[in-house]
């Protein structure tokens, strides 16, 4: 039960964090966003088929004499043409450049955090890796929100988290979480073992020998699961709890470990909100003559194109979807 009221108090922070962004939160929920939604818009470096950098010039050719650039322990890979080849350690020296810089708010350095690294990866390379990194602090914000939709099982928070990283890195996603297949497995596992052990130290070193063989890329995530799960560890050697119940608890662990970002997020910039009060007024207009009931729907797509470029648009979707719940 204290499990459950923490996750409840989880939910209430991501509304409140809502209710700063966008200055309101509407109380109507509204039916979910239909299937087969388009994929995010476009952003500077990225081709209009939301195709991978790589994909685009070179959809099948074999990378020749790649050159292999180390950046912050990750090493990423441009191939012989100079462009980014998509991959975990892309991701995994996101995630790093994030830890560093702690409380900072990602909007503060993300626009600056690679100039460093140009020389080393050569002008293309270094804009198609900005590019990706806007779209996955976006990414990061919409995954920061997600509890929002509800998550009632951990399939469903991976189907969530699946959606959402399409609609956000586009193809490039594919490459960008190639690992990540290891990562369900790993809470799958998590799950069950949960639910059978009687012997909760020896779980425990099961659990964190598993993390320790995970790709280096995907233990952080692993290790948010086992250290959210110390209350839950705690309870169990004196749990009178049915097996239906101590599995609902150990999804939901699981799933709010794999939602909560590694991105801080500041106050918007003024010059963001009176844009996008512009945007709502322009959206309350267009709501008054039919009903829109997702953040997918062309007419709002087509707004959001209209008043913002860039990875904004990205943000801006974000913030509809957090509305439409």
């Amino acid at each position: 039960m204290k499990r459950i009221l923490a996750i409840t108090a989880c939910v209430v922070l991501v509304a409140t964090a809502i209710f700063w962004w966008t200055g309101y939160v509407s109380s109507a929920r509204q039916a979910p966003p239909a299937a087969g939604s388009d994929p995010a818009p476009d952003t500077p470096g990225f081709p209009a088929t939301e195709t991978s950098p790589t994909a685009q010039n070179h959809p099948s050719a074999p990378v020749s004499g790649p050159n292999r650039v180390e950046i912050e322990g990750a090493s990423l890979q441009v191939d012989a043409q100079g462009n980014l080849v998509p991959a975990p350690q892309v991701r995994q020296l996101f995630d790093t450049l994030a830890r560093q810089q702690g409380q900072i708010p990602a909007d503060l350095w993300k626009d600056s955090i690679l100039d460093a690294y140009r020389d080393q990866l050569g002008g293309t390379a270094t804009q198609q890796l900005e590019t990706l990194l806007k779209r996955y602090v976006e990414y990061n914000l919409a995954l920061q929100m997600l509890p929002m939709d509800g998550v009632a099982s951990l399939a469903g928070a991976l189907d969530h988290v699946q959606q959402i990283r399409d609609e956000y890195l586009g193809e490039a996603s594919t490459a960008l979480f190639r690992d990540w297949q290891q990562m369900e497995s790993f809470t799958e596992q998590y799950v069950t073992q949960v639910v059978n052990s009687r012997d909760v130290a020896q779980l425990q070193q099961s659990l964190q020998e598993q993390v320790y063989a995970l790709p280096t890329s995907v233990q952080p995530r692993a290790q948010k699961v086992l250290d959210q799960s110390q209350d839950l560890f705690a309870a169990l050697p004196s749990a009178q709890t049915d097996s239906a119940t101590l599995q609902s608890i150990a999804e939901q662990t699981a799933a709010l470990a794999l939602m909560q970002p590694d991105f801080t997020f500041g106050e918007p910039s003024a010059e963001f909100m009176e844009q996008y009060h512009q945007y709502n007024s322009a959206k309350q207009r267009l709501q008054q003559q039919d009903t829109i009931t997702s953040e997918d729907d062309p007419r709002l797509q087509q707004l959001r194109q209209e008043y913002f470029s860039g990875s904004d648009v990205l943000r801006v979707k974000t913030l509809d979807r957090a509305q439409m719940y």
